[in-house]
């Protein structure tokens, strides 16, 4: 456990309770009016719920050090060992390198027409059933179908993709059932793709490639964050249009909109809420005295709801400019798959606004339970389509 920095608020809230976990912004707030910077006794953590505050420590690499894993559990951890979130430059570098030619933006400018076609065939289907789970049926199996075939992953056993995903984000929480469970999810993932899936890619696609560059690893980019945190944001996104009718409207008839909605979404309920990082050197965040080796807890879902830096923090409104969000993170750990997300999210809403006149939630929705996501378990939704 650390010590508490000199002068810095505490709080003996526990962030990964399962009614917390359900519905985190009510506590969110408590946090941000008590300081910058919050001390989680329960965890010895200093958390950042402040957007500023959270935007300092992305952009300050070598003070605020990903190189020692960024969860909770220093044996989990060190169990994942160097990676792709879990490493600073120069070691950063080589692994972020060729997933950027991968997926940055002029890379997958080819791909676009298949993601559309892709989005067009789910909406279709989504209409035709007129009611469905937005997860299950239209978010999830997207997502999944969109990653596996730009990876070139076989039909079989794509499926297991998502649960496993789901499940091993919650390896960077708190020691327990959940997080030993989500290691043995990462190792399964892991196992995949430095094993069994190697003979049954195809050639040409993005997870062959990888292997011929010898970096199978990296696959697991794809296949761990790249497909449930666009699931969270797709069905958020759902969720919101159904309770906010006439910013459907809005968007429908103005289809230059869906980029900023997209990115109200993703502010609004960011899909991954949580990430550490660790002091490198004594130092001043927000007013507060760092040690060296103090453990400071990243709050995105918090700082996107800041009322600091966004009137009105916690509406909806597609229309919103001005700041943006840290849902992608900020500097070195930019997430390096946003290009594809937003490709993924523009190219649903826009074959939704096609289709659908408007978004019906006929049951209650389900939120996840998990240490680092905040999504929809479930979302049952009836669709009335739009006159053809």
């Amino acid at each position: 456990m650390g010590e508490r920095p000199l002068g810095c608020p505490a709080s003996d809230v526990d962030l990964w309770a399962d009614d917390v976990l359900l519905d985190p912004y009510p506590v969110f707030a408590e946090l941000r009016a008590l300081g910058p910077v919050v001390w989680l006794e329960r965890y010895g953590v200093a958390a950042v719920p402040r957007f500023e505050p959270v935007q300092a420590v992305l952009a300050d690499w070598r003070r605020f050090s990903s190189a020692r894993g960024v969860g909770l559990d220093d044996t989990l951890n060190s169990y994942l060992g160097e990676n792709t979130i879990c490493s600073d430059p120069p070691a950063h570098d080589q692994y972020r390198k060729p997933l950027v030619e991968q997926l940055w933006s002029d890379a997958l400018a080819d791909t676009v027409p298949e993601v559309q076609a892709t989005a067009a065939r789910f909406a279709e289907q989504v209409v035709e059933a007129g009611c469905f789970d937005a997860v299950a049926d239209l978010c999830r199996p997207y997502s999944l179908t969109v990653v596996a075939d730009l990876l070139g992953l076989p039909e079989e056993g794509r499926d297991d993709y998502p649960a496993l995903a789901e499940r091993a984000f919650n390896i960077f929480g708190p020691p327990g059932e959940r997080a030993t469970d989500g290691f043995q999810a990462a190792a399964e993932i892991a196992s995949r793709a430095l094993g069994a899936e190697a003979d049954r890619l195809l050639p040409g696609r993005r997870g062959a490639q990888l292997w011929d560059i010898g970096l199978p690893g990296l696959i697991v980019t794809y296949t761990w964050p790249g497909i449930d945190t666009t699931v969270n944001a797709l069905a958020s996104a759902v969720l919101l249009f159904a309770r906010h009718p006439d910013q459907w409207d809005e968007l429908r008839g103005d289809r230059a909109l869906i980029p900023t909605a997209f990115n109200e979404v993703l502010r609004l309920h960011s899909p991954v809420h949580y990430f550490t990082r660790h002091v490198t050197e004594e130092c001043d965040l927000a007013g507060v005295p760092l040690k060296e080796g103090t453990k400071v807890l990243v709050m995105y879902g918090s700082a996107n709801r800041d009322e600091r830096r966004f009137d009105n923090a916690d509406a909806f409104d597609i229309r919103r400019h001005g700041p943006g969000h840290v849902a992608f993170g900020r500097g070195v750990h930019l997430c390096v798959g946003m290009h594809l997300a937003r490709i993924e999210a523009h190219s649903l809403l826009a074959a939704l606004a096609d289709r659908v006149n408007r978004f019906e939630v006929t049951g209650e929705p389900r939120w996840t339970v998990n240490n680092t996501l905040h999504g929809l378990g479930a979302l049952p939704i009836r669709v009335v389509p739009a006159a053809r």
